[in-house]
């Protein structure tokens, strides 16, 4: 099984990122785009472009019906949701398959899965992976949040139900100021991910943030690609990626592999995800925090270390590939595997090499780009979407570039 043509259903650099990968693999590219990005760079980068319309610039990337459509009449046979948008959404995976067409992602019910943060939370803890202790389902309104705090116990972390990326998140302190950070999460998640719904949780302070990449076929492999520090945030949004983390202990390290492993498994993982733990500074314990079951910002980190195209492998995954045909050995695999996988693939599959550090550049204000120059040189990587004479639209992620690592 082989694509020949992808909508892309995204914008930026991740969309630019995604028609890279698929030209690589000789996929041609279609490309969509709100009116107010027909000066954004990622049109340049597909093979046909297509209009989305109406006047609402966020609705426009999250039509689904329009974006079967355009798909279906430009005669595509997958759909890329890139990161943010529509990618974790299972209705959209569900009328992707109903239209005939590959959702370069997981199915529609592990979206479902991971896209409830508190069904995600009992999965992990019925397999006896720590979970930091939390509501056991979202509450109803700020009086029951108010409720759960005070039963959890202060500090708490206020979270959206269904989305992720630092959206639709507050840290409480005080009980007094549960309600407002209530209504902000809610009114966050409804215009991030179109759910208000909000869970209570415990919150570890002061944390390391380690994520773990992991990969699995549709024939039931599932392996890691180490993990990612990103605890260097602000507002709750990522800022330093690091792969793989500094100076984590051995054992502990082997834990979060492991438990990312065993969660993607018995979820039914097929394609790219990655799992989520804070560990604390004070005790060492980790506990699982969230699963997001796409390709995520940091991933360029992790296949700077591994030399694993991660937008590939999603692409090769969802035409039916195995693992060991994209040059990485499941967990599960006979170990024997390991030499054959590593002639063909002509490396070692999988094992760090060195460090890959990223940053992002973000749009603060508003205005054109006045100047715009990307650093270059040895070991030096920039997707970004940003150029002189560009103004960065304020509906969006107001990432424009990630880079060096």
């Amino acid at each position: 099984m082989s694509f020949t043509r992808v909508l892309i259903a995204n914008r930026g650099e991740i969309a630019i990122r995604i028609a890279k990968a698929a030209d690589a693999l000789g996929i041609e590219t279609v490309a969509v785009h709100a009116p107010i990005d027909e000066r954004s760079l990622h049109l340049a980068a597909a093979d046909q472009v297509a209009p989305l319309s109406g006047g609402d610039p966020l609705a426009a990337y999250l039509d689904i019906d329009t974006l079967l459509r355009i798909a279906t009449d430009h005669g595509c046979d997958c759909i890329h949701p890139g990161y943010g948008f529509l990618a974790e959404n299972a209705a959209f995976a569900a009328a992707c398959a109903e239209a005939g067409l590959t959702f370069v992602g997981p199915a529609a019910d592990t979206l479902e899965l991971f896209g409830d943060k508190v069904r995600a939370r009992a999965l992990a803890a019925s397999l006896d992976i720590p979970v930091a202790g939390g509501s056991p389902g979202a509450v109803a309104d700020a009086a029951a949040a108010a409720a759960a705090a005070a039963e959890i116990g202060l500090p708490v972390m206020l979270k959206a139900a269904a989305g992720g990326g630092g959206r639709g998140m507050r840290a409480v302190e005080r009980i007094t100021d549960i309600a407002e950070a209530f209504e902000r999460c809610s009114s966050e998640a409804s215009a991030a991910f179109g759910d208000g719904a909000v869970s209570v949780e415990r919150l570890v302070e002061r944390p390391r943030h380690i994520e773990v990449q992991v990969l699995a076929d549709l024939h039931g492999n599932v392996t890691h690609l180490h993990e990612r520090d990103c605890s260097v945030q602000q507002r709750n949004q990522k800022v330093i990626e690091i792969a793989p983390a500094l100076g984590l202990d051995a054992s502990l390290r082997d834990r979060l592999h492991a438990d990312a492993v065993r969660l993607a498994a018995q979820a039914g993982l097929a394609n790219a995800a990655t799992v989520e733990f804070l560990v604390s500074p004070e005790t060492g314990d980790h506990y699982f925090i969230e699963c997001n079951p796409r390709i995520q910002v940091e991933h360029t980190v992790t296949e700077q270390v591994t030399g694993v195209d991660l937008v590939e492998a999603q692409f090769r995954i969802a035409a039916g590939a195995r693992l060991e045909e994209i040059g990485v050995v499941a967990d599960n695999a006979d170990q024997s595997k390991i030499a054959e996988v590593s002639a063909a693939a002509g490396r070692l599959p999988a094992v760090p090499r060195g460090y890959a550090v990223q940053a992002r550049v973000v749009a603060t204000g508003s205005g054109a780009i006045s100047a715009y120059h990307e650093p270059s040189g040895a070991g030096v990587r920039v997707d970004a979407a940003g150029y002189a004479g560009y103004t960065p639209p304020p509906h969006y992620d107001p990432l424009l570039a990630k880079g060096p690592s």
